[in-house]
């Protein structure tokens, strides 16, 4: 018992997509029509030549009524028919209070049709006790076997996300983890450091100053290069910013930002001085900074 109602509450979907239920209306009266057509339930045979105009007018009504059943309630409850509250047992409801209403459409009809004295015309209970009969056991048959399909797609899909964003975290948790290093304009120097240990970087004429953090303090190395080129360097590393002509920082560093009349200034619990940023500075670029 407990593992049906579990099997109840599973999350499944309606969709308030008129095509959607167009859709499903249609399958259901062509379903109604070719079984009734094939198999010739209630001595159906007996109808001869009026056969396929009523199982055909049967499958029309099947699709109207079905229709009806998806259309108006979500009109009236829309509470209920919410697509994030929609499950297993929800849509089972509804298919339970389809068939009632198509069942009882349909045999008040066929209570006109006597077109032969071997014509079984059936009492109403009869009739929507053999409706349920052919109608649930497919139906949650259907519903079992579509909501597995659909929920091991999207598990797999979800995997197959999950693992490519952690592939994607992994990657650039590695990049940032790799060693980098820096020639000076004539090659014959460098300097290497872990990208993670760069604060920031500030130019001095042809130099540039790289502040590295090492044991909770920064030091400073200087290297005959352009501020252009070591941005070069390093652009592929995201949190490595030129916010200023004069200025590169880890902006995984920066913890706040400070305005003034003549601009903005990037504050930091480790860092010195306050870091000038550029006025063409968008404003996404700014939040990127502390982001």
């Amino acid at each position: 018992m407990r593992k049906i109602l579990d099997w109840l509450s599973i999350p499944y979907y309606f969709s308030s997509s008129n095509k959607f239920k167009v859709k499903i209306s249609f399958c259901i009266g062509l379903f109604v029509f070719i079984f009734l057509y094939v198999f010739k339930p209630f001595n159906l045979v007996s109808l001869e030549g009026l056969l396929l105009k009523y199982t055909s007018a049967i499958g029309l009504i099947a699709f109207f009524g079905v229709f009806f059943v998806l259309y108006i309630p979500a009109l009236i409850f829309k509470n209920y028919f919410n697509e994030d509250n929609w499950t297993i047992g929800r849509n089972l409801l509804l298919i339970i209070v389809g068939i009632l209403f198509n069942g009882i459409l349909i045999w008040y009809i066929t209570s006109y049709i006597k077109s032969s004295e071997n014509f079984e015309n059936l009492d109403l209970l009869t009739f929507l006790k053999y409706t349920y009969l052919v109608g649930t056991i497919p139906v949650v048959f259907f519903i079992f076997i579509n909501e597995k399909n659909v929920r091991e797609k999207r598990e797999k899909r979800a995997q197959d996300i999950n693992k490519y964003n952690k592939e994607k975290r992994e990657l650039k948790k590695k990049e940032l983890d790799l060693k980098t290093e820096i020639f000076s304009e004539n090659k014959k120097e460098s300097i290497s450091f872990n990208i993670n240990d760069l604060v920031y970087i500030t130019s001095q004429g042809n130099y540039a100053s790289l502040f590295l953090k090492k044991d909770e303090e920064i030091k400073e190395k200087i290297l005959r290069v352009t501020l252009n080129k070591v941005e070069e360097k390093l652009k592929v590393y995201p949190n490595i910013i030129r916010c200023h002509k004069s200025y590169i920082v880890n902006s995984n560093f920066v913890i706040d930002i400070e305005g003034n009349a003549r601009g903005y200034l990037l504050k930091s619990d480790i860092i010195p001085i306050n870091i000038p940023v550029s006025r063409s500075f968008s404003k996404q670029s700014l939040q990127k900074l502390i982001s």
